[in-house]
């Protein structure tokens, strides 16, 4: 199957995860009101960043291993399960310890409302290991019904939570609920990768230890790269209140909707490229040519979601209740620094494929340092405005840096890595009626 078929595929399939999950985020927003939003936004964060530290770069690694030779997929799968379950125990400790040493990092979150938030750690780290053992054997239909059905069977549970369960219990049970979703993302997953290629619940020495060898640079670039997208809630939660990091939590929330379109994309890419380079598309092996298509296709679809959202912003904050179009600027900041984001997440899948470079260490650590300044210097004053320029000025220095590294060793010209051409909208146009003819 081409990549633009997959592309197609999955970009329809999270149409409809989108409505699923608008029509999730506006529930709780209108139930729990900013605060509640602050509080579950912040947990949810929590939870995000264990699942970043804990995953060691194993992920990628499976994905790398698992193209050059599928015979090693069992041993491989197997030391993902063992791991997986370890790390997560390891995670879990620590972010227990960090918040019994320093409790200020919660803000007025109760601290057993943490400790049952960070339980779904375990599954949403087997759930990311597994998923891209799916997108590896380009089980694309797998991968996307199995995240369709389960976010639908959320949303059908949150619903009933704001129905049968007392409004003094909402925010818990509503924590329980996105536990509840993380197991049956990680069980679903696991089922349908031993359905491709069985495997054993065992560990093994060499598959860890080639997994590691390889992407721990990825693994630190990522959790860099998540840090520096997230950590802008956990820094509302600490220095203002519950409802401003609410407001705001539903801000990166539409942003994230926009960044689906690069975050799809660049999942499928780099097991693409890992796989036979482009042919389909562009007729040779030619692979950095094709990574130069997806990103400037990319650059022109956020520039047109910016000016969408330039006009409909406010309504469309407002859909989740009077307080939340006070974020109708914050979230224009934030567009644009994630129309610098998705081009450097599709150029991140090229360094990738050529073995990750140690520059993915310097410009993600570069990178996370400027961002963490930038809270600290502009949060406590601005709060959400502050934070959104924070991540305008991070991501454009991380763009900048790849692109840079790009064009000096691997040949790329930034107008063929930014700019649209009109032999792409030909291309565009054949591929769909391609789609479309079957």
């Amino acid at each position: 199957m081409s990549f633009m078929k997959q592309a197609g595929i999955t970009l329809v399939t999270r149409a409809f995860l989108l409505v699923i999950t608008f029509a999730f985020n506006i529930i709780i927003a209108r139930y729990l009101k900013a605060e509640g939003v602050g509080i579950v936004g912040t947990l949810m964060t929590f939870a995000g960043i264990g699942v970043q530290f804990g995953n060691l770069g194993l992920a990628v690694g499976a994905i790398y291993f698992i193209g050059l030779d599928k015979k090693r997929s069992g041993e491989i799968a197997g030391t993902l399960f063992t791991m997986g379950l370890l790390l997560s125990v390891i995670v879990f400790a620590i972010f227990i310890a960090t918040a019994s040493i320093t409790p200020a990092i919660l803000g007025n979150i109760d601290f057993n409302l943490y400790k049952i938030a960070l339980i779904s750690i375990a599954p949403l780290i087997l759930a990311l290991f597994f998923q891209n053992i799916l997108l590896v054997y380009q089980k694309i239909t797998q991968y996307n019904v199995i995240e369709l059905a389960v976010r639908a069977v959320s949303l059908v549970s949150t619903i009933a939570v704001f129905i049968f369960v007392d409004k003094s219990d909402w925010i818990i049970a509503t924590v329980w609920v996105f536990i509840g979703t993380a197991l049956a993302m990680g069980i679903a997953n696991i089922i349908a990768v031993w359905k491709i290629s069985p495997f054993k619940f065992v560990f093994s020495w060499n598959a860890f230890r080639d997994m590691i060898g390889y992407g721990w640079k990825s693994y630190y670039g990522m959790l860099m790269m998540f840090l520096i997208i997230r950590s802008d809630i956990i820094f509302l939660n600490v220095f203002r209140s519950e409802a401003e990091t609410g407001i705001y939590r539903q801000v990166v929330y539409v942003s994230d909707l926009v960044y689906l379109i690069p975050m799809t994309l660049g999942t499928l890419l780099f097991p693409k490229l890992m796989q036979a380079g482009a042919s389909a598309e562009i007729g040779e092996d030619d692979r950095a040519r094709f990574t130069m298509l997806i990103s400037r296709l990319v650059a022109l679809f956020l520039f047109v979601f910016i000016l969408l959202f330039a006009l409909i912003g406010k309504w469309f904050l407002g859909i989740f209740g009077p307080e939340f179009p006070d974020g109708y600027y914050p979230l224009m900041i934030l567009l644009v620094g994630i129309l610098f984001l998705g081009i450097e997440s599709i150029l991140a899948a090229e360094l990738a494929r050529r073995g990750l470079p140690i520059f993915v260490v310097i410009y993600s650590t570069i990178c996370v340092t400027v961002k963490i300044a930038g809270n600290f210097i502009l949060v406590p004053q601005y709060g959400m405005y502050g934070a959104a320029w924070s991540s305008l000025a991070t991501h454009l220095i991380f763009l900048a840096m790849v692109l840079w590294f790009c064009v000096k060793y691997y040949g790329f010209r930034v107008s063929d890595t930014l700019f649209v051409k009109s032999s792409d909208f030909k291309m565009i146009r054949e591929r769909i009626k391609s789609m479309l003819n079957g």
